[in-house]
């Protein structure tokens, strides 16, 4: 009974699309047929129709090169487009999420039978992963017992309902937000906005505080935020505590639609280089970003994100259309990450093709560049220095990248120039394990260099071991604020 009763679940989970501004929406596997690329579900297989564009993209969703998940399963997507007939008109590269079934409820804990469930529905976690010796532990599990939480996962052949992915419930909304933890209320009272979130936020103080919030610092009462608004979204992953070799964190930006019940349909679009956290290169949903047990950001260190609603959805389209050239080449390709190339040059690459550009300095980085020309011509080191000073910071390191875009949105003239009537930052702190805290990604280029040198000596030469490594990291790490 259990088992079909799961089987049910699953298709209609699978199966049922909904209809959301006038496009359907259907969740599954990309599999490789004879004639093309179908949907593979529970329910059967839906074979794709797509424009040239969107097909280029496909055989390296279905088959990365590099990366696949550790469980050994597909990746699972969710495709936007319209249902003919037998077939379904896929208007766009699909977005990655955790699984195919989203749950909400209060997390509950059995601590006799030691199980799980959320609103009294039994659920258990999925599968986790090792990384640098720590993973999501038990710690992790239990951190949101008796909260109100969000699930994204799969119902079992035993009806259980399996978590890949997790988070406190609203932290992602376009609820009006000021419910704010005292510390940051009482320091947000002592400095304005512009101050606190270009610098201050970023203090172990507060990067490794262990409390998520949302702030709606710029609101329109006379255009609020309504069902179908557009928004987007640019965000920084701080640095691992686990390591010396992640200091300069990671930045995305992404795009989306508020929903009928303010709730948001987003993705970060989400330019990744081969690792060993299975995160797949492209566009993943908010759940699958932030909080899969294995591919989340915040399993690994905090993170720091700024919505802005109101920006045009045609650009935001076009901005998600033209990093996929590059998404194609971190699927199929083991690159190696340089000032010149990484997730923040490629995603900023494409913001600036749709008119979306920082609040970068430009004169002094000009002059640097003439004095540092000579330093090109030498290579390594000499060479990186030389493209730092020619280039902003903000247009390839991702820390400043985000400060750029804090610039834009917290000045009125530049905020207005994006399109923007709202915006909320959101602080999402890493998840409790027995990782190492992370904090603030590294601010400049030139500190990176010290950890470098620390990651080699210690990481790759010497080949501590995590227990050995641990009481090293902090000393180090918590300079960078």
């Amino acid at each position: 009974m259990k088992r079909n009763l799961a089987l049910c679940t699953s298709l209609l989970a699978y199966s049922l699309t909904t209809s959301v501004f006038a496009f359907d929406y259907i969740k599954g596997s990309l599999i490789k047929t004879t004639s093309g690329f179908a949907i593979e579900h529970a329910a059967g297989v839906t074979p794709i129709n797509a424009s040239e564009r969107v097909l280029n993209s496909l055989p390296s969703l279905e088959s990365p090169s590099f990366v696949t998940q550790s469980n050994g399963k597909k990746y699972s997507f969710e495709f936007k487009g319209e249902f003919n007939g037998q077939q379904f008109n896929l208007s766009e590269v699909p977005t990655n999420i955790a699984g195919p079934e989203n749950i909400t409820g209060i997390l509950e804990y059995n601590l006799i039978e030691n199980s799980y469930s959320i609103s009294g529905r039994p659920v258990k976690y999925g599968y986790t992963k090792v990384l640098n010796g720590y993973s999501f532990d038990e710690i992790s599990k239990r951190h949101l017992i008796g909260t109100e939480i969000e699930a994204e996962g799969h119902t079992d052949e035993n009806g259980i309902f399996v978590i890949n992915a997790i988070m406190p419930k609203g932290l992602f909304s376009a609820e009006i937000s000021r419910d704010l933890p005292p510390s940051v209320q009482s320091k947000l009272e002592e400095e304005d906005a512009w101050s606190f979130y270009l610098n201050t936020l970023f203090k172990n103080e507060f990067s490794q505080a262990p409390t998520a919030f949302r702030h709606t610092v710029i609101d329109s009462p006379q255009d609020p935020v309504k069902p179908g608004d557009s928004f987007i979204v640019f965000t920084l992953g701080g640095r691992q505590g686990d390591t010396f070799g992640s200091v300069n964190g990671h930045f995305a930006a992404g795009l989306g639609r508020v929903n009928p019940d303010m709730s948001l349909r987003g993705e970060i679009s989400n330019g990744y280089v081969t690792n060993g956290k299975d995160i797949l290169s492209g566009n993943t949903n908010f759940m699958n970003y932030f909080s899969h047990l294995v591919q989340g950001q915040n399993v690994y260190r905090p993170t720091y994100t700024i919505i802005a609603y109101g920006v045009d959805s045609n650009k935001l389209k076009d901005f998600r259309d033209s990093l996929e050239e590059s998404h194609i080449l971190f699927r199929t390709q083991e690159l190696e990450i340089t000032p010149e190339f990484n997730c923040t040059t490629e995603a900023i690459k494409a913001l600036r093709a749709v008119g979306i550009k920082g609040n970068y300095k430009r004169l002094d980085n000009i002059f640097k560049g003439i004095i540092s020309s000579p330093l090109y011509l030498i290579g390594g080191q000499a060479r990186t220095l030389n493209y730092s000073l020619r280039n902003d910071a903000a247009k390839f390191q991702p820390r400043p990248a985000y400060k750029s875009f804090l610039g834009v949105v917290l000045r009125d003239d530049l905020r207005e120039k994006l399109g923007a009537k709202r915006v909320d930052i959101v602080f999402y702190p890493q998840i409790p394990s027995q990782r190492p805290v992370g904090g603030a990604a590294l601010d400049n280029l030139f500190g990176a260099l010290h950890y470098l040198d620390l990651y080699k000596e210690h990481e790759v030469e010497n080949q501590l071991s995590p227990e050995d490594l641990r009481p090293l990291l902090a000393p180090e790490l918590d300079k960078i604020e």
